[in-house]
């Protein structure tokens, strides 16, 4: 059983002549230490074996500064924390994102167990020297520890930072338009899967620059719940969110809601689906189109799609919302098809005025208008819907008439 060393054995004369002897033979064994704790991480660590070859090696160094550093730390008297600090001098940045603080915690305690079983061997058979190298053993593993967990937190921040920074570089090219392999470079480090669908929605800023970082914090924890990837900054008077890991046959209504409650008062505008991160910059124009023409709405839903919003966003002066449908009506309906819808909305807004006016059975103006509704998806009866085709066909009439 290890004694501690008691105070009729601790005067300051013998403490200083046994620590002066014990530090010589340290000193003399630091190269079978280090050797031995490597041996012993690759018999009792099994993830350090399964490492790749060059961050083994950088564990490894790691090991062996621990060791290297417990003996100059003995060697200076224990009081010294310069050189318990030291020993993640020596690590790449890499470490933190390799390891977990639990396996370089281990592969520090193993390091220093290979020590305190050679504890004999050092101190030879003298109890007192036993006991005072294993109580300061003890003592520097403990200050390793906190070291270690201090060196973790350190490289989280530091690593949250610059995740950050590179977040916004990602955003500010994908509104700039810019799809170049410096974007997805960046967005890569950042740690984006670029090949995965994304979508971006656009909505109305938190109050005040506290509430700010508050909602955008809760919208990256949101995606992290749901296992989706985010981007979320601030731009003017909306934030601006692109959303990844998502299916080309979600909805982006859908999507939206969960994040919908982290915006400021008001809609938030979601612009479609694309296929990866390059051509996020059609979602994020649209998502901001739409956001831009709400002031010509007097009421909306806390979600709101920018496809329907294609009339606000016309009148706002985004012509190029409605050259989808414009291109739309005039390939794939024919001519008297269109003649029956701009009749219907334009002059006989009734099934039976249109019929009269066209000199066709109601039945032949249902069938045409029905028609307009599967090749469109917007329905003639419905208003929103029918001030939206009017406009279309507006246009189609104009760019026909150039």
């Amino acid at each position: 059983m290890t004694r501690s060393i008691r105070a009729t054995e601790s005067t300051p004369e013998r403490i200083a002549a046994e620590h002066a002897v014990l530090a010589r033979r340290v000193q003399r064994m630091t190269g079978e230490l280090t050797t031995a704790a490597t041996s012993r991480m690759e018999e009792t660590l099994p993830w350090f074996s399964a490492l790749p070859a060059n961050e083994r090696a950088s564990v490894s160094l790691v090991a062996q500064s621990g060791i290297t550093n417990f003996v100059e730390w003995f060697s200076a008297g224990l009081a010294s924390k310069d050189h318990v600090g030291d020993i993640f001098s020596t690590a790449p940045r890499e470490l933190a994102r390799a390891l977990t603080l639990q396996q370089t915690v281990e592969l520090v305690r193993t390091s220093m167990a290979v020590v305190e079983e050679l504890v004999e061997h050092i101190a030879g058979s003298n109890e007192y020297r036993q006991s005072y190298l294993r109580e300061s053993l003890l003592r520097y593993s403990s200050e390793i520890a906190f070291a270690a967990a201090e060196f973790y937190a350190r490289a989280a921040e530091n690593r949250g930072a610059w995740d950050a920074r590179l977040q916004d570089l990602v955003l500010d090219s994908i509104l700039a338009g810019s799809s170049d392999d410096a974007l997805l470079a960046r967005a890569a480090a950042a740690g984006w899967d670029v090949s995965k669908c994304v979508v971006a929605l656009v909505g109305p800023v938190p109050s005040t620059q506290v509430a700010v970082e508050i909602h955008m914090e809760q919208i990256r924890r949101t995606a992290k719940s749901a296992k989706l990837e985010v981007m979320v900054g601030v731009h003017n008077d909306r934030m601006i969110t692109i959303i990844g890991g998502i299916e080309a046959t979600d909805n982006p209504e859908v999507i939206a809601r969960p994040f919908a409650g982290h915006f400021g008062a008001g809609t938030v505008v979601t612009g479609h689906i694309v296929s990866n991160l390059q051509a996020a910059y059609a979602s994020a124009q649209e998502a901001l189109s739409g956001f831009r023409a709400l002031t010509y709405l007097t009421d909306s839903p806390r979600v709101l799609a920018a496809a329907d919003l294609i009339a606000a966003r016309v009148i706002s002066g985004d012509t190029s919302a409605i050259e989808p449908l414009v291109s739309k009506l005039r390939a794939s309906l024919r001519e008297d098809v269109r003649q029956t819808l701009a009749c219907y909305l334009e002059s006989a807004p009734t099934i039976e005025g249109c019929a009269r006016a066209l000199f066709v059975h109601v039945n032949t103006v249902r069938y045409r208008l029905k028609r307009v509704l599967d090749v469109t998806g917007l329905d003639p009866f419905e208003p929103g819907d029918a001030l939206t085709l009017r406009i279309a066909l507006m246009i189609e009439r104009n760019s026909t008439n150039l």
